[in-house]
Formats: C-alpha cells, structure tokens, sequence
C-alpha cells in the first residue's frame, strides 16, 4: 500500500473509532427497522456549443438508510452515501496539451445519530486521478450538533483533509494534512428552507415557500474568489404538480432558472506547465423533476476557459441537455418522497 493510501485509511480509521468508542456511548439509539434504499445514479450531460462538443455520461451506486424528512430534534438516525464517476470527452483539444479526456470522481459518507455528525469525503477531478496530491481531496471528521431545535440545527465540528489545498510549510512544500471547520446550519419553517454548509467554501441551499406549488430554489457556492463569475449558483422558480400531503406526495414539478456552472480539474505534473483547467458556463433552462428522473435542458448564453487560473477564451455559445436518473435496486420502507413510511 503506497504512503498516500495509509494517510487515508488511517484518518478513516481513527475517525471512525473516535466516533463509535467515544462519541456513541450513551446514546440511546432505536433498533427498531430503518427504512432502507439502495441505488444506482445515472446521469447523461450534452454540451454542444460554437467551437466544442462535450459528451459527458456518469454512473454509481447509493444508499439512504434512516427516516428522511423529521424536524431536527427528532432525528435519531440518518445515513446516507454515494460515489460517482463522471468523464468528460472533448470533441476538440480545449488548450495544448490539455487532454480530450478527463474524469470526475466523487464520494461521499454522511452519517447522524442524534447530535452525533461523522462526515467522509473523496474528490478527484483530473486526467489522472490519484495520480498525486494534487489530484484529489479526502477528509474525514466528526460534528456535535450545539443547537437541537424543532425548526433550528447547528451543528459545529472539524475535519482533516488530505491534498494539495495551496497551503506550504515554511520550507515551501505543501501541507498535505490540513485541519478543516466543519459547520452544518440547517433552518425550517413553512416560508422558507435554508441548509449551510462550510468544509473548503461556504454552499448555500434555499428554498421560499418549500410547501407551496410555486415556490423558488436557489443553490449557491464557490471554490475560487477571483471573480463574481466564480460563483456558481443556480435559480429556479418551480412549479409542483402537488403538494407533500398529496397521496401522491410532492414528487414533480417543472421549473424554469438561470445559473452559473463549472468543471474544475486539477491535472497531473506532464511537463507542460499546465497545472489546473476549468470550464465554466452562464445559461438559461427549463427543467423537469419527476423525482426518479430529472431532465433539464437550455441555451448557454456564455462560456469561458481558465487555464493556470487566467482566462484563455471562449467556445462560444450553444445549448446544454443534462438528464438524471436514480434506479432503485434495493427499496426497503421507502415511499414516493424517500421517507420512511
């Protein structure tokens, strides 16, 4: 086993000791049956625009278990994990030496008993994933939750990542362990739904009037500070074919939004200088979200390239076709809305 790997099995490890031996005991937890699903997530993206074609099909595989949808204090246990892997193929060379091929991976472990936050991530966005420190991020940690409320959730706790995150020792090496905040804000109400998340960069998701027919979402966050159109945030006023208290539940809806994308990469060292590539793009959409598939589609209205972390140009402008789905394989207590029943 290569030194990178024992750094991220024994970060794992101790975490998770921490967590059961020390945070668990005395825990009053209910053995009663949880509901259950295991899944597979697919995903299809299509970006066809002036100058570039990108395809970009995605798979994995996914499990909730626990009571979805309970106000904050009546959470006893939730767990929830996923892990993705996303290529982009590029119908023309975006930069020299950048290649037509790259990949997305994505994992990641959340889990709660009562105040108890344990909380595992792993990222790599690169043409040779795990090739280096510079190719991915991991970390692992644990969160108490200092604010137990119906409506009301903080949760405050810290985690260790592992990667090249752009600190340096005074030596000029890069610090490869880095501690890192963990804080979780959650607020309900019948107006309004915000949930706050803060590991590497602060990520917002709000929702105005989340029980009503016509309400409005919005997601935003940032993984650079450059410039405003590092933001990446996206809008969208839906409209819900029902209501969660529909026998059918509150299940599709169609929306209409605007929003701010990007694909980050961080590539391996291959001579050319060239260390990180980006593509970003500024669209309008309409969508649809039948829960078990969502397909959105729209007109890119702007595009950009960032190279090295300047801007190298533009392909031009086109439109955008991305479809999701989620294949239950394993539905155990599950209803319509991914809550227990």
């Amino acid at each position: 086993m290569s030194g990178k790997k024992k750094v991220i099995v024994a970060v794992l490890t101790f975490t998770m000791l921490f967590y059961f031996v020390v945070a668990l005991p005395g825990q009053e937890v209910s053995q009663s049956e949880n509901p259950f699903l295991l899944f597979l997530p697919v995903s299809y993206d299509l970006l066809l625009l002036e100058d570039q074609t990108v395809h970009s099909p995605g798979g994995g595989i996914g499990f909730i278990l626990g009571e979805q949808g309970q106000p904050f204090d009546q959470i006893e246990r939730q767990f929830f994990g996923i892990a993705l892997y996303q290529p982009l193929f590029f119908n023309e060379v975006p930069y020299p030496d950048i290649p037509q091929h790259l990949h997305q991976i994505r994992a990641i472990f959340d889990g709660r008993i009562k105040r108890h936050q344990l909380l595992a991530i792993l990222q790599s966005n690169s043409d040779k994933p795990f090739s280096g420190f510079n190719t991915f991020i991991a970390g692992a940690g644990w969160g108490y939750e200092v604010i137990r409320k119906p409506q009301v959730s903080l949760i405050l706790g810290a985690l260790a990542g592992i990667g090249d995150m752009g600190f340096t020792l005074p030596s000029g090496d890069p610090l490869l362990v880095t501690p890192l905040p963990l804080i979780r804000f959650g607020y309900e109400s019948k107006w309004l739904s915000l949930d706050f998340d803060f590991i590497t960069g602060p990520n917002f998701d709000i929702t105005i009037a989340p029980r009503e027919r016509l309400r409005m979402s919005v997601e935003m966050g940032a993984e650079n500070y450059r410039y405003f159109g590092d933001l990446v945030c996206e809008f969208t006023l839906w409209y819900r074919f029902f209501t969660d208290q529909h026998r059918l539940g509150d299940f599709a809806g169609i929306g209409l939004g605007f929003k701010n994308d990007s694909s980050n990469f961080d590539l391996a060292t291959n001579g050319a200088g060239i260390e990180t590539f980006e593509l970003h793009q500024t669209s309008v959409f309409a969508t649809l979200d039948l829960s078990l598939l969502t397909i959105q589609g729209g007109w890119v209205f702007d595009s950009r390239y960032f190279v090295n972390d300047q801007r190298t140009g533009s392909p031009g402008r086109g439109f955008y076709l991305s479809v999701q789905g989620m294949i239950p394989i394993l539905n155990k207590g599950m209803n319509n809305n991914g809550r227990g029943e």
